[in-house]
């Protein structure tokens, strides 16, 4: 039977691991266990590897690096002279003032300035962060856009509404077709409120060229910091979490100043709660992948390509249920002895016999924290720090972390929650929450206060009442 088969392969691949190991399972999050902190202030550099693989594409260095025979100037860009050297000239100095116009224009130092969206594409990754972003990149394809196919065309297309622009996109080489994709999901899709609120707020932004392309970074950087927040929420709440919506977490204003006494600095609502359990995540995944295997109804053998997918403890706990009360028994059996298999390998001592599957879960959860190292999963989950330092999070000294909404932020939540037409102001912070962000009584009025002064609020009266806000865009 799968079930006691299943509960021998994971035996079997710790006895030959002998370290903690997802198996067959699909990955949840591309941390690392080092924490390398390469995310901080860096997520942009990111984007390229992940437009890439929206658009099936590779960058291919060697089509744009400098050739002797076309060699300019040192202190040119690469591209712009690959640029250059595509188009036709009278004079050598007509080509030498194109690509320093080129440089200027389509150059921010050595970081190429996105004008078009099919110049994402163009972002080079670090070799130093190579395979860390790459796993980001991945990540966000696979949880954040999935197969919808009218992403990725914003990517794929070369359109442009001016001449100059089509120029450039026309000359420009040095994009493949990546040959090595096999198609293979790398990471679990648990969020699909996230997903789809992601996709849909994407889409309206990219029939807004020039504001789409400033925040495009921005709008992506919020949705994979929320994500992995919420997974921290989901967790934590074993079979009874809801993974069908999104649990707001408390934000204060950048410009505000604030007390021990507002939601944001609270222990159960704001970023302290999903700081102090975030070193929870690791051993939740590792939990979750032994589940997965166990449940899964076909054999693991373990042979490579071989993937399952990981289920959550609400969807074990449902599939577990429908099966009846037989399959109920056999699992908890097998439950309770891989929790004594996994307690011997690891020299875990007390552990308790679970009489119900909730129990199950919870004590094989409490067994792999026990087994896995403290610094392994401290540095695990400070990833969620990294990925929202500086822009979703901010330090309030003795309050110590909290999340953080900018003032372009606030404009960009604004835009995508009325979009194209004018919404309740009660219903502007509803929308808000859709979304993750809850604010407190104080920052809605200060919310309130900016969008006036910008003329975005409706009066249907003095009084107040009846307030709307009119689309940004």
């Amino acid at each position: 039977m799968a079930l006691a088969n299943n509960r021998i392969y994971l035996k079997q691949l710790f006895e030959t691991k002998k370290k903690h190991d997802t198996g067959q399972a699909i990955d949840v999050l591309p941390f690392l266990t080092k924490r390398t902190g390469a995310v901080k202030n860096q997520f942009n550099n990111i984007l390229g590897e992940f437009t890439r693989s929206l658009s099936n594409l590779t960058l291919d260095e060697k089509a744009i690096k400098r050739q002797d025979e076309f060699y300019t100037s040192e202190e040119e860009n690469e591209i712009s002279e690959q640029i250059a050297n595509n188009v036709e000239f009278k004079e050598e100095d007509e080509k030498y003032d194109f690509i320093r116009f080129l440089d200027q224009y389509l150059f921010k130092g050595e970081k190429i300035n996105p004008i078009h969206p099919f110049l994402f594409n163009y972002i080079k990754i670090d070799k130093n962060h190579k395979n860390e972003f790459g796993k980001y990149a991945h990540f966000m394809k696979d949880v954040l856009v999935e197969e919808n196919s009218k992403v990725s065309t914003i990517f794929k297309n070369k359109e442009a509404d001016d001449i100059l622009t089509e120029l450039i996109l026309s000359k420009m080489d040095g994009l493949k077709e990546n040959k090595d994709t096999n198609g293979v999901l790398q990471y679990e899709q648990l969020l699909r409120p996230i997903s789809s609120l992601y996709q849909e707020d994407l889409l309206y932004l990219s029939k807004h060229k020039e504001y789409f392309l400033s925040t495009f970074a921005l709008l992506t950087h919020f949705y994979v910091f929320m994500y992995a927040s919420q997974l921290v929420l989901k967790f934590e709440q074993f079979s009874e979490a809801n993974y069908d919506s999104i649990q707001p977490l408390y934000f204060a204003l950048d410009w505000e100043s604030i007390s021990k006494r507002r939601k944001a600095a609270d222990d159960l609502e704001g970023f302290r709660y999903v700081k102090g359990k975030s070193s929870n995540l690791f051993p939740h995944i590792h939990t979750l992948s032994h589940l997965s295997h166990l449940v899964s109804e076909k054999e693991i053998t373990g042979e490579k390509g071989e993937v399952i997918s990981l289920k959550t403890y609400s969807e074990i706990t449902k599939y577990i249920s429908q099966k009846g009360e037989e399959y109920e028994e056999l699992f908890l059996s097998e439950l309770n002895m891989w929790i004594q298999e996994y307690a011997d390998m690891w020299k875990i001592k007390n552990t308790t016999k679970a009489t119900s599957v909730e129990e199950g879960l919870r004590e094989l959860f409490t067994c792999l924290k026990q087994g896995t190292s403290a610094g392994v999963a401290d540095k695990y989950g400070k990833n969620i720090e990294d990925l929202g330092f500086n822009q979703f999070i901010k330090n309030r000294g003795s309050l110590g972390h909290i999340l953080n909404v900018k003032h372009d932020f606030v404009l960009l939540l604004t835009a995508v929650s009325v979009k194209d037409e004018r919404i309740p102001l009660n219903e502007l912070f509803v929308e808000f929450e859709k979304r993750g962000v809850a604010l407190d009584r104080y920052s809605k009025k200060e919310v309130i206060s900016m969008l006036d002064s910008q003329n975005l609020i409706d009066k249907k009266s003095d009084s107040g009442d009846a307030q709307y806000v009119k689309p940004i865009l």
